[in-house]
C-alpha cells in the first residue's frame, strides 16, 4: 500500500551556493603558487562558467585580480556595465564593426590570421583609435589562431605582418594546449608548449617585448615553468581542479534541491519513466526538485548519488525535467523538506567530480550546463 509524506510549500525546489570566502582563498592560494613575474588572469566566459560572472568578477577584483577573460565583446560589456575596471582580454576574435567599443571599453582583442588583423586594423584607423590586441597561434589544439606546427617560418612572417600593422597596439602572444588529463600523455601538453617557445624564439627581437600565455589550470599545476606572462584560470580558483600538485583548494560550488515527498514505495513498483526501474524491495522514495531541465543529464542513473542528512543514497528510475526520485530506506531520519545535496564538497556527498565522471566529463563543464533558471545563493561571512 502508498503511504507519502508531501511539502505543502517547499522554498525554491532547488538552488546553487556559492561560497565567496572559500572564492577568495582559493585566490590568494593562485597568487602565491604563481612563479615571479606571472599574473593570474581569470577567466568568467559563459556567465562565470554558471556561477554568476559579474559577481565572481567583483569578488577577485576587490581581492586584487588585474585582468580577466572572457569569450565574447557581450560578456566583457556585461562586466563593464556592472563596474568591472580591469582589463578585459577576449578569447574570440571581434568583428571590425565592433573595434570602435572595443578599444572605448579597454577592451584587448585577438587577431587569429593575416587577413583578420587587416581587417581591425582598417577599422581603427578609420575611427582614429588604437586598439590593444594579442596574437593568436595555433600549435596543436586545431581551433582559432595561425597554424604553427610544420609551417613555422610561414608562421613566423604572418606574425610579422600583423605587427607592423597601423593601429594596431600589439601586446602578447599566446596559444590554447590540448590539455591532455592523463600523466602519461602529459608529453604531448609539453611538446606543444615547447613549440610555443620555439616559435617565440624564431621571431627574436621582434616577439621579445610580447607578453605571452598558454597555460591555464592543469598546467598552471603541472608546470610551475611554463606559467610565462600570464596564465589563464578558472579550474583553480572554482576549486576543482585535480590531477596535479596543487596548493589547498576548496569547491567553491554546492548544487541542492528539497526533498518535497516521500512515498512508501512497495516492491515491484516501477518508478520513473518509461519503467526503466522497478523496485527489489519494499523501498522508502524521496522525490527531490531537481531535474534534466535544470542542467542534470537525464541518462546519468546507473552509479549516480546524492547525499541527505549526511548519508549518500542512489538515485532510482529516470530524471524528469524537474524533480529526481532517490532511494532513502537507508536514511529513516528523513524528512520531507530536508536539504539535498546533488554535489557539494565533503565525504559525505557527490563531489562536481563524482557527477561529471559519470559521463566522462569535467567539472566545468557540469557548472556550465546549469540552467539560469535555479537560483544562486551568495556565501561571504565577514
Amino acid at each position: 500500500m502508498y503511504r507519502h509524506e508531501t511539502a505543502l510549500c517547499p522554498q525554491n525546489r532547488c538552488w546553487l551556493e556559492i561560497d565567496l570566502n572559500r572564492l577568495r582563498k582559493n585566490w590568494e592560494a593562485v597568487r602565491s603558487f604563481c612563479t615571479k613575474g606571472c599574473e593570474p588572469m581569470a577567466v568568467v566566459k559563459c556567465n562565470g562558467y554558471g556561477l554568476g560572472a559579474v559577481r565572481i568578477a567583483q569578488e577577485l577584483e576587490a581581492a586584487g585580480c588585474t585582468i580577466f577573460a572572457v569569450a565574447d565583446l557581450e560578456e566583457a560589456l556585461e562586466l563593464r556595465q556592472a563596474g568591472i575596471c580591469s582589463p578585459l582580454f577576449l578569447l574570440g576574435p571581434i568583428a571590425p564593426s565592433d573595434v570602435a567599443i572595443a578599444a572605448e571599453k579597454n577592451v584587448i582583442v585577438p587577431i587569429v590570421d593575416v587577413p583578420h588583423g587587416r581587417a581591425l586594423s582598417a577599422a581603427a584607423v578609420s575611427h582614429g583609435l588604437r586598439l590593444r590586441t594579442h596574437i593568436k597561434v595555433d600549435v596543436g589544439l586545431t581551433r582559432l589562431g595561425i597554424p604553427v606546427p610544420g609551417r613555422e617560418t610561414d608562421a613566423a612572417s604572418e606574425v610579422r605582418s600583423i605587427l607592423a600593422l597601423p593601429a594596431i597596439t600589439n601586446e602578447g602572444i599566446f596559444t590554447h594546449i590540448s590539455g591532455m588529463m592523463d600523466p602519461e600523455l602529459d608529453y604531448l601538453n609539453v611538446s606543444q608548449v615547447e613549440l610555443f617557445q620555439r616559435f617565440i624564439q624564431c621571431l627574436g627581437d621582434e616577439g621579445r617585448h610580447l607578453k605571452k600565455h598558454c597555460a591555464s589550470s592543469l598546467l598552471f599545476l603541472r608546470h610551475p615553468e611554463y606559467h610565462m606572462d600570464y596564465v589563464r584560470l578558472t579550474s583553480v580558483f572554482l576549486g576543482i581542479q585535480k590531477g596535479a600538485s596543487s596548493p589547498h583548494l576548496q569547491c567553491v560550488a554546492a548544487l541542492k534541491a528539497r526533498l518535497l515527498q516521500i512515498k512508501h514505495v512497495p516492491k515491484g513498483t516501477s518508478i520513473g519513466y518509461w519503467m526503466s526501474y522497478v523496485a527489489q524491495q519494499d523501498m522508502q522514495v524521496g522525490i527531490v526538485g531537481i531535474g534534466y531541465g535544470d542542467g542534470l543529464i537525464r541518462s546519468l542513473v546507473s552509479g549516480a548519488e546524492m547525499s541527505i542528512c549526511g548519508k549518500r543514497v542512489p538515485v532510482v528510475g529516470k530524471l524528469s525535467m524537474t524533480f529526481a526520485a532517490i532511494d532513502i530506506t537507508s536514511v529513516p531520519e528523513a524528512k520531507v523538506g530536508d536539504v539535498v545535496t546533488v554535489f557539494g564538497s565533503g565525504d559525505d556527498c557527490p563531489t562536481v567530480w563524482d557527477y561529471a565522471d559519470l559521463y566522462g566529463g569535467h567539472p566545468c563543464e557540469v557548472l556550465t550546463m546549469l540552467k539560469d533558471r535555479i537560483p544562486k545563493k551568495y556565501i561571504q561571512q565577514e
